[in-house]
């Protein structure tokens, strides 16, 4: 059975679409029923962006058009090289028309990860270009993933979800600021 029809997903899920409705736009972060949702973004559709044995693991909602997701991943840079972080990208496809087939085109690749860092490298001018045979493969990969992130609440990309130093889940919708940072990596910035 997938894990989005269990009763306990439902209910996790149910709980923070109630908080994200509930918080003003303005919130910058909320608190979630915390195993029942990370076990589901673990078993959803994403790309390892980071070291095996990294110290910690951080899941993310990136489109392969946003901008902000692209300045997340820049700031969250210095976490990755050093080992300490390791993102898992949930690609979704929401802001363009050619977002779906780009996240497919990345998920259904031989080496994920390297799509993905070929889209970053040639984000500004564009992104990489979607594989048909890809796109056909993974296509719905990424619809299950665009689902899971609206029975989340979640309504903007990059959204990141993170273990907070209270124990507590925690997500941050949105590019964080530079100070937030060290909250969601789980440590001070690597010199």
């Amino acid at each position: 059975m997938s894990p989005l029809n269990t009763g306990a997903y439902r209910l996790a899920a149910g709980l923070l679409l109630i908080l994200a409705l509930a918080l003003p736009a303005h919130a910058q972060q909320q608190t979630m029923d915390g195993d029942a949702i990370w076990q589901t973004l673990e078993d959803s559709n994403w790309v390892q962006d980071g070291a095996d044995d990294a110290d910690r693991i951080i899941y993310t909602f990136t489109d392969p058009n946003c901008p902000y997701c692209d300045q997340f991943r820049e700031q969250a840079a210095p976490w990755i090289e050093a080992g300490r972080v390791q993102l898992r990208h949930i690609m979704v496809g929401i802001i363009k028309r050619s977002s779906t087939p780009k996240a497919a085109t990345i998920l259904g690749s031989e080496d994920p990860e390297a799509k993905l860092a070929e889209n970053r490298k040639a984000y500004e001018s564009g992104g990489i270009e979607p594989d048909e045979a890809l796109v056909k493969e993974a296509e719905g990969q990424v619809r299950e993933n665009n689902f899971l992130m609206r029975d989340l609440g979640a309504r903007a990309t990059p959204t990141t979800i993170y273990w907070d130093g209270n124990g507590e889940l925690a997500a941050k919708q949105g590019a964080p600021r530079p100070r937030e940072m060290p909250a969601i990596m789980g440590s001070q910035k690597p010199e």
